[in-house]
């Protein structure tokens, strides 16, 4: 099994927007890993993603991109400074590979504590629209690949 891990694209400040969309370079971000990845295969059954317009906005792309029949679904415990437990626990009963779309610190205490055991250990240099792929073997998850606006 696998889930995806997602960091939602650069956002509008809150001085020109307060509901902080997607800027036009983090849609043109998020549009660019997305093309790069759809030629992978990705047999997503769902994407969730926080209750912020950006995280909704940049899973919408992937979803269109990478996974058209997925489910896309706003998930209450994916916000900024969400504790992990209730995802953590998500992510253990999958059984389904999941695409998570949310925000710093969340997505690197998550990282922490699946791939280690420790939610303070910073382990990705999460950019806006960075995608983490980690795979579950025999009981422990690995990182598989990692690709960010560096790599497009």
């Amino acid at each position: 099994m696998k889930i995806y891990l997602v960091r939602h694209g650069d956002s509008l400040p809150a001085e020109i927007n307060p509901e902080h969309p997607l800027s036009p370079q983090g849609f043109e971000n998020v549009e660019k890993i997305a093309r790069l990845l759809a030629k992978r295969s990705f047999p997503l059954s769902r994407i969730l993603y926080s209750q912020k317009l950006r995280a909704k906005q940049t899973a919408e792309i992937l979803g269109d991109y990478l996974a058209p029949d997925a489910r896309v679904e706003e998930h209450r415990n994916l916000n900024p400074n969400d504790r992990i437990d209730a995802i953590a626990t998500l992510v253990e009963a999958e059984d389904e590979d999941i695409m998570l779309v949310g925000h710093l610190p969340f997505m690197n205490k998550l990282i922490g504590y699946l791939v280690i055991g420790d939610e303070d250990q910073l382990l990705v240099n999460f950019q806006g629209g960075t995608v983490v792929c980690l795979e579950a073997i025999d009981g422990n998850w690995i990182i598989r690949w990692v690709v960010g606006p560096d790599q497009i």
